[in-house]
Formats: structure tokens, sequence, C-alpha cells
């Protein structure tokens, strides 16, 4: 048991420092990692590794397969115009979210989309980046990939829209823009369909892991436009209508200058 325990602190330690520097783990680094069970008790403990909180949360059901999830720390959560240094952070890509506060407490199992209705308590336009820490990225095994969080790189949060609720969140139109030219225009495309949904999922799926969606966390409910691959010096703008916009500048050249600055939620 200590041995196996010695193995998880190792592992925790070598995807902390990737994430702490945006590089990459060894081929070997989660060699003995073969079972969803401890790839999500390394994700608790490179949470405590980097001393970060947990603020919330993304999901991911590819067909055929299980719901997988992975916190979101504070440490790597922005605000609407953030100018990013390190451009590391989006190297997989970036994409179009739509991030849901939880203003009040979910049941813990047998969550529906009308205890999730009433919890929510503002939807806010968001982009992921996305910055895989694993030598085969998103082709690794899942287990490595929810350890290394699902290769989240950080968050950056538009303003919340409180008057939400007369919205069709499965139906919205969403628009990209790259350097004041569209990118992606459409409408819906939410890999859930619905939102509301995907967090009703996401809530009991934490809850047969003896985890809860507390209060006061957000959920990325899914891609709405795919990934964008973004270039240094590009100025990004993503657009919900009724929701409101998300925009961040990319320097041109990236250095390890720390300029973000915290989302208030």
């Amino acid at each position: 048991m200590a041995e196996r325990a010695m193995s998880e602190e190792t592992m925790a330690r070598e995807l902390a420092a990737a994430r702490r520097t945006h590089g990459v783990v060894t081929a070997q680094a989660l060699g003995n990692l073969n079972d969803f069970q401890g790839a999500y008790r390394l994700q608790e403990r490179v949470r405590a590794e980097l001393g970060a909180k947990v603020v919330g949360w993304k999901l991911a059901a590819p067909p055929s397969a299980e719901l997988i999830s992975a916190p979101l720390f504070d440490i790597e959560c922005m605000a609407s115009g953030t100018v990013l240094a390190d451009t590391a952070l989006l190297r997989d890509g970036v994409e179009c979210e739509l991030a849901l506060r939880i203003d009040h407490p979910l049941p813990g199992g047998g969550c529906t989309r009308d205890d999730v209705m009433a919890a929510v308590g503002a939807v806010m336009p968001a982009f992921e980046l996305l910055c895989s820490r694993l030598p085969a990225k998103f082709s690794s095994p899942r287990e490595h990939i929810v350890a290394d969080g699902m290769g989240h790189g950080a968050v950056v949060l538009g303003a919340p829209c409180r008057e939400w609720r007369t919205l069709d969140l499965d139906k919205l139109r969403v628009t990209l823009w790259a350097d004041d030219a569209p990118v992606v225009d459409k409408q819906g495309g939410n890999p859930f369909g619905d939102p509301l949904l995907a967090v009703a999922l996401l809530a009991n799926h934490l809850a047969r892991c003896d985890q809860t969606l507390a209060a006061g966390t957000f959920v990325l409910a899914g891609s709405h436009t795919g990934v964008h691959r973004a270039r240094p010096g590009e100025r990004l703008r993503c657009v919900f209508e009724g929701v409101g916009q998300v925009a961040l500048q990319l320097r041109e050249s990236a250095h390890n200058i720390k300029e973000h600055s915290h989302a208030g939620r």
C-alpha cells in the first residue's frame, strides 16, 4: 500500500510541475496508472501540490464511453480582456463554452434538469484554453487524460448573465471572431444538446465519486464551436447571443510573464 502511495505521489509531482510550467511529462510518468479511480485520486493530489482551490468543473462524454470530469482551479481562471503572455496555455487550441454558475446546492445523486434550473444563478460566456501535458496528448489512455485534468490549461470568463431563463441555451447563436474576422458562426452545437442536462449529468457523476457540485462553483458545459487553433498576437472574441461576450488578447511572442487577472464570479 505504501509503495502504491509513493507511486501516486511521484506521478502527482510530475503532473503538477508540468502544469506550473506548461511542460510535458515523460512517457513513463503515468506508467503505473491504469484505472479511473487512481486518475481521480491524482487530480486531488495535483490540486494539493499546486496549492489550488477548485472553482469549477469540466466534463466530457465520448460516444459509448463513460462520462469523465476534471476540476478547474482558481490559479487558472482569468477575466475577459486578459492579455495572455504565454501562448503555451492554449497550444492545443481554444474552445467557446458556456459556464453555468451554481448558486444553490444540488442533490447528491438523482439530479434532474429542473434541479439545475433552480440552482444556476448565472451563465457566462467562456473560453477554455487547452494545454495537454501528455506526450500523446488526447490520443493517450483516457485514464491518463483524466489524471491530467482533461487537457485543461485555463478558463477565461465573461460577465455573468443573470437573466438567462428565457433563453434556449441549446439553440443559442455563437460567433467566434479572430482579429475581427468571423471564424465560427453557428446556432447550437453543444455536445450534450442542452447545457443544463450536462450539469445534471456531472452532478450525478460526482455523487458516484463521493463528491459534490458545490454552490459557488461553475461548470464548463461543453464546446459550442469545436477547437480553434489561435496564433500569437491574435485577438479573440466570442459572442453568445443573449448572454454576452468574452475576449482574449494573445501576445505576439510568448514570455513567461504573469499578466493574468483573476475572474470575479
